[in-house]
């Protein structure tokens, strides 16, 4: 176990160039096992730095020395850099002209505008019959209100008789 995170610590301190915990070097002191491994961590750079041209000398496709890109197709991604914002400026334009020309609603008229009246004048009759919907909606929430505070009065009697209290009211019970 302290094998395992102290070769974690070792390689962590090795890659971001961080200093190791304290118990980790007090057991890479006593492992050899950890000391061989922090020496194995130790000689990874030059031996990366000594086999690096060997090895780019196998992969045919890459060059050490990367080519820069031919003038040609720099102007190219120039030249084509615009055209994403030309094409949404187009729609907006196209957008803007379609709402405001071809999908215009005609105005009202005066047959329409007297119709449109009449309308908020009945509905503004309304409010008689609204006030008595309104009374028949109040009423069950009253006797939902009643069960509730009679439930409550059971259970608090329920828990009196069974805890053998006696509670004395010197009043009825408010509604609540």
């Amino acid at each position: 176990m302290f094998c395992h995170l102290t070769r974690r610590m070792i390689s962590r301190a090795a890659d971001g160039g961080e200093k190791m915990p304290r118990f980790a070097s007090r057991h890479e002191g006593h492992c050899q096992a950890c000391r061989d491994y922090a020496r194995f961590v130790e000689s990874l750079p030059s031996r990366f730095a000594r086999e690096m041209p060997a090895f780019l000398a196998d992969v045919p496709e890459f060059s050490p020395n990367p080519v820069p890109p031919p003038v040609e197709s720099v102007r190219r991604r120039l030249l084509l850099r615009p055209l994403p914002a030309a094409a949404v400026l187009v729609v907006i334009v196209s957008a803007m002209v379609l709402f405001r020309v071809i999908l215009r609603e005609p105005a009202l008229t005066i047959a329409d505008k007297k119709a449109a009246i009449a309308g908020l004048i009945s509905f503004a009759a309304i409010p008689n019959e609204l006030q008595g919907a309104v009374a028949q909606a109040e009423s069950p929430l009253v006797r939902e209100r009643l069960i509730l505070e009679n439930s409550i009065l059971s259970a608090v009697d329920f828990i009196q008789t069974g805890l053998n209290i006696r509670i004395e009211r010197k009043q009825a019970p408010k509604p609540i």
